[in-house]
């Protein structure tokens, strides 16, 4: 069903990584580390297709949508690597998608995917506590994991890259001014899916 497990594997390898180096410089908890690659092994922070002319960046996984998805799954069965995006407001982004030919099975099927979509950040954060984050600590976090979206956007290659909310698109613009990122795709801002209401 993943073609491309391989790659996920290999990027969540360097996620858990950069997740207890950042712990070990106090930038996380430990236990916020360890909740997240014990109690949800699932989370890749990144869901196919590599390579793919099309990429979606959002910001960072949510806690609470994690934490739903990992208990309310889109067809009963477990969790996997799509499950960041299938609860709450993200089954909007799937009917997107789908609807722009993006996603060919169905928005409540798994698989399908004819696009890559990743994070900015790919730690856990609490909605309301990543709201609060001042500019610099936002700027922060994105200069922690430049590397792995880095390492990402040199596998998938995208021809153009979507920022799905402005907070996404203002890390990535940032991280290409100061070459902490280099990709050589368009970059734009397109709204995000939880701002959307239906």
């Amino acid at each position: 069903m993943f073609p491309n497990l391989q790659y996920f594997e290999s990027l969540k390898e360097k996620i858990n990584l950069r997740l207890n180096e950042l712990a070990k410089r106090n930038r996380i908890s430990s236990e916020n580390v360890e909740s997240q690659i014990v109690d949800y092994p699932w989370l890749y922070g990144a869901l196919d297709k590599v390579p793919a002319e099309v990429s979606f960046i959002c910001e960072n996984p949510s806690l609470s949508g994690v934490k739903n998805a990992h208990i309310y799954t889109i067809d009963g069965g477990s969790p996997d690597i799509e499950a960041q995006w299938w609860g709450g407001k993200a089954r909007l982004f799937r009917v997107a998608l789908y609807q722009m030919n993006l996603k060919n099975t169905r928005p409540n099927e798994r698989g399908g995917w004819e696009c890559f979509i990743t994070n900015v950040v790919k730690q856990i954060n609490i909605a309301k506590d990543q709201e609060a984050l001042s500019l610099v600590e936002r700027r922060q976090q994105a200069i922690d994991w430049a590397e792995v979206l880095q390492w990402e956007l040199a596998h998938v290659k995208p021809k153009y890259i979507f920022c799905v909310g402005g907070k996404a698109f203002s890390a990535i613009q940032w991280l290409r001014q100061k070459e902490y990122l280099m990709v050589d795709a368009p970059v734009y801002k397109i709204m995000h899916y939880s701002a959307r209401y239906k």
